[in-house]
Order: structure tokens, then sequence, then C-alpha cells
């Protein structure tokens, strides 16, 4: 018997660039279970709106794009029994692709007439411009189709990641497949597959996004790094974080995810657990976000607090200088050092100023240069203290990237 598809998650966050400009997140996703003719099938489905304002309700576009997808796969499940793939391949190549561009004309034109003043402005399918990418996942069989630049990769036993469907690119250019295009089979056709399960299939899992996430990465090697990596992550809120911080060091653009794993017990190829195996790769990588992600898992929370303080340099001096009752006090008692260190989850600016009495600490030439200055005012201006250290001010929080 197949081993059954579990883990699903879904997960869509703002990009930076759009929070700074105060714009909705243009990206939508999806991941459920249906019940129809022949057992269970699970949905993936990200979508990425274009954004700008040509592209003006394209947020809608895109929530639309993933309602509409189930809706169609619904009614087909309802009548095509899982035990026909080839059935099943033809759906994806033909009649599914024109269902949902259908079903989505159909849902903007609505969601458009609701709109006040909408009689005053001509109506156009560009307004709600959006990708869409989706996978259907069977007990004997998955498969995907859609329009656009979204990405899908696969996830072996071994833990190695492989890239199974891009978009063919447009000369270089930023230009995409979209569903506010006319209706053009063969771009669909283009990103259509089905392939059988095997019972002992080296299939682990299977990773859908918008471009938005592979372009936060230096290269594609970073890439699949990191969608291997996402194995270990089954806490939605850490996903959460985990696009949040790829967005911010990355391109800024808004990210959509979806996962499946497959319930079968992955081999182990290396001496190493996985997470600090691709840990390790990605800090020898070039990308910027994906490292820094994974790093934060395992990071205390004195490094912690020097990271957010190495991200937005010009506040450090004046996050420090609201400690200088703290400097002067581990001047004249050097035994609160341990103190404050040991209440590093509460204080973590605290503790990293207490570390630094001893020499310089890990994070960045800015921050130990202005510790360092901060101790010498300190030596400066010390006088013998009595009685205990004030108590510290509540840690200032690190300014952070919108």
């Amino acid at each position: 018997m197949n081993p059954r598809w579990q883990h699903l998650q879904a997960c869509s966050v703002i990009g930076a660039a759009h929070r700074r400009q105060q714009k909705p997140c243009q990206d939508a996703s999806l991941s459920v279970e249906l019940k129809g003719r022949g057992g269970s099938l699970q949905l993936l489905v990200v979508a990425d709106g274009h954004g700008g304002s040509r592209y003006r309700l394209s947020h809608r576009g895109s929530a639309l794009a993933c309602q509409v997808s189930q809706e169609a796969v619904e009614q087909w499940l309802s009548s095509t029994p899982l035990t026909e793939p080839e059935r099943w391949r033809q759906l994806l190549e033909q009649e599914l692709p024109a269902a949902i561009h259908q079903r989505w004309l159909a849902a903007i034109t609505a969601d458009w007439a609701l709109r006040p003043g909408a009689e005053h402005e001509p109506f156009s399918p560009l307004l709600y411009g959006s990708t869409l990418g989706l996978v259907l996942l069977a007990p004997q069989w998955w498969g995907c189709t859609g329009i656009g630049d979204w990405d899908l990769s696969a996830i072996d036993q071994q833990g190695q990641a492989a890239l199974l469907s891009e978009e063919r690119e447009h000369s270089g250019s930023e230009a995409t497949g979209s569903l506010c295009q006319t209706f053009v089979q063969q771009l669909w056709r283009e990103r259509t597959q089905l392939h059988p399960l095997e019972p002992h299939t080296d299939l682990q899992a299977l990773v859908l996004s918008t471009d938005g996430v592979r372009k936060s990465c230096a290269t594609d090697a970073d890439y699949l790094q990191l969608c291997a990596a996402l194995l270990d992550v089954r806490d939605r809120q850490e996903l959460e974080q985990g696009l949040a911080h790829i967005t911010q060091a990355g391109s800024g653009d808004d990210v959509s995810l979806a996962i499946a794993h497959r319930a079968s017990k992955p081999k182990r190829s290396s001496v190493l657990p996985r997470g600090w195996r691709w840990l390790l790769l990605l800090l020898a990588a070039s990308g910027v976000g994906l490292a820094a992600w994974l790093v934060t898992r395992q990071e205390t929370p004195l490094q912690a607090e020097a990271r957010q303080l190495c991200a937005n340099p010009e506040q450090i001096q004046a996050t420090l200088n609201q400690r200088r009752a703290q400097f002067k006090a581990l001047l004249n008692q050097p035994q609160l050092a341990s103190q404050l260190q040991q209440l590093a989850s509460t204080d973590p600016l605290g503790a990293l100023i207490a570390a630094s009495q001893s020499g310089p600490i890990p994070g960045c030439t800015a921050l130990n240069a202005e510790l360092n200055r901060q101790w010498q005012r300190a030596r400066a201006t010390a006088v013998p203290a009595k009685g205990k250290m004030p108590a510290a001010a509540p840690p200032a929080a690190a300014p952070r990237n919108p």
C-alpha cells in the first residue's frame, strides 16, 4: 500500500517592499484535502498577483484563483475515479485549465460588479492579473499544471531537492503567463505533468512556490537547498517567520509556499542530522536570506540580539546609549556579568553588553566598535558604585526592516 500524503502546509507572506509601501499581499496559497470517487485527493495551490497600477486588484485575482481551482478540481473529482490516472492526465492538460480559466473570469467579473463606482470605469481582466500553479496528490499518482512563473521541486529520501517544473524564459524579461490573458491551452500544457507513485518511491516531499522565493536566492542551488531544508519545518509559525525573513533579506517580493510530505520513513545518508547538514551548506553559500533564516532556528537570545542590531547599524548607538548605567555598573561590579548572561532570555541586550566586557562578540564590526566606545566612555566617567546595579530599562526593540 502506498504511503499517504500528509503534513500539508500552505503559507503566504507579504513582501518587505509591499509592507513598506503599505500595499496588500498579492500572493495567495491553499492546501486542502478533498473527498471524491475512489478516495482522497490533496490539492496545493499558489497564485501570484502581478501588482502595479495596471493590475491594482491582483490581490483579489490571486485569492480568487485559489478559490476557483478548488471548485474546479472538486467538480471533476465527483465524477472521475482516482484509479484512472490517464484520464486525470487528460484533465490536467485540457479540461481543468479551461474550467479554471472560465471560473476565474466569472469570479473576477462578479467581484468587479460589487465594487463601488465600478459602473463608471471599464472592466478589464488585467486589473486582476495573476499566475497560478497547482498540484494534485492522489494515493497512486501526483500531477501538476498552471500558468506563469511558479516553481515546483521534489525532495527525495536522501534529502536531495530537484527542480521539476519552471516557466520557460520570456527573452530574459519579467514577462510571465497570466490568467488575465486570452486562454492559450499550450501555456498550461507546457506546465502539465502526471507521475505514478510506486509503493517504494524515492519521493519524500513536493514544494510548490511563487517566484518571490526563488528570486530571493542567490543561485538555483541555494533555492533547492532551501526546499530540502523545509523538510524539518512542520510548525506554521516557524514557516511564516522564515518566509518573512526571506523576503526581507532577499527580493522584497511577496512569497508563498505549499508543501506536502509522504508518510514514509526517510533514509539518512549523512552522519550529520539533516538540519545541520543543510545549515552548513547554506552558510557556505552566497544566498542572502536562506542561511540567516536557518541560523535563527539554532541561535541563542544573545546571538539573535546581535543579529537584529547588525541588521540596522544606524540604530546601534541609540540602543546602547540607553544602557549607559549598565556599562558603568558592570565596571564597578564585574560579578554582575554572570547574572545578566543568565537572564539572556528576558534581557538579551544586557547579556550582550555583559559578554562584550570580555572581548569582541560574534556580530558585526559596527556593533563591536560601538560597544568599545561605550566601554571607553564608561571607564572615563566611572565612580565607585554603591548598592545594586540599577534595574535595566526594558530592552529597546531592535528596529526591523518593514
